[in-house]
């Protein structure tokens, strides 16, 4: 149940995940290291559930007003959950074929490290932006797109599911704790989404690898580390700015590229 191999799995998906550092790409970077075996898709699955546990625990009092104001009579245009799945349309749309054509091209370390640069440099700048829109249950449903088609920058590991949505908040002049909070907020429906689709291949393929307790494991470690992540994120950004992550991003680009290039 301890193996070592979950333990790593699941620190850095709950670390990574909500960090504006890339999952997929430090993911990405452990199997390129590492001599292990394909952990399955069923704990890939456990990993993301672990890590939507801990956004919903994070995020719990803010999703309960999101499912109060619904359901009141309100205007079409103050509800937040019609722009969060506006926002979250484009990667729907595109992660089809995302992962049906240029997933395998995608994932390997050259792309990782050109990725991490390339859009730790975008988030420095739209870092330095002026704050010039309210919070973000105010958002309107353009700017909400605007950050969903960000978000499918996401599909290009080392780019950061996290960096993107904060990156095109950021540069729509929302401040960064807003930005951070509704970029976690669209991190639900993707990890929904992705989790469906997750299912249904274990479901048709009896040859997939299934290690109940270890994934269960790996699942408690990366809702303990996500929530961890979460609260140092969100205490960092609300005295600095995104820099330590922006230098992390850099740094690890150009190591990736020195070594593995």
């Amino acid at each position: 149940m301890f193996e070592l191999q979950y333990v790593v799995i699941g620190l850095v998906q709950g670390i990574t995940e909500f960090l504006p550092i890339s999952s997929s790409g430090h993911l990405v970077l452990i199997s390129k290291i590492s001599n292990w075996d394909d952990q399955g898709l069923f704990t890939d699955i456990a990993v993301h559930v672990g890590t939507l546990i801990a956004v919903l625990v994070y995020l719990r009092r803010k999703i309960i007003k999101i499912l109060y104001n619904f359901f009141q009579q309100k205007l079409f245009n103050e509800i937040i959950i019609y722009k969060i799945i506006l926002a979250t349309l484009p990667a729907v749309i595109i992660g089809f074929f995302v992962f049906n054509f240029f997933d395998d091209y995608l994932r390997n370390l050259k792309v990782v490290a050109w990725a991490s640069i390339i859009f730790g440099v975008l988030l420095y700048f739209a870092d330095k932006k002026n704050t010039s829109k309210s919070i973000w249950n105010e958002i309107n449903f353009k700017d909400a797109l605007i950050v969903g088609m960000f978000q499918v920058l996401a599909f290009i590991p080392g780019a950061s599911r996290a960096g993107v949505t904060i990156t095109g908040a950021r540069f729509l002049g929302f401040d960064r704790t807003n930005a951070a909070i509704f970029s976690m907020l669209l991190s639900i429906p993707i990890i929904l989404a992705s989790l469906t689709l997750s299912i249904f291949d274990v479901i048709s393929d009896p040859i997939n690898n299934t290690y109940v307790l270890q994934s269960f494991f790996a699942a408690i470690v990366a809702c303990i580390t996500a929530l961890l992540s979460i609260h140092f994120m969100m205490k960092l950004i609300q005295k600095t700015n995104f820099n330590l992550f922006i230098i992390y991003r850099i740094i690890l680009g150009f190591i990736l590229l020195f070594f593995y290039a």
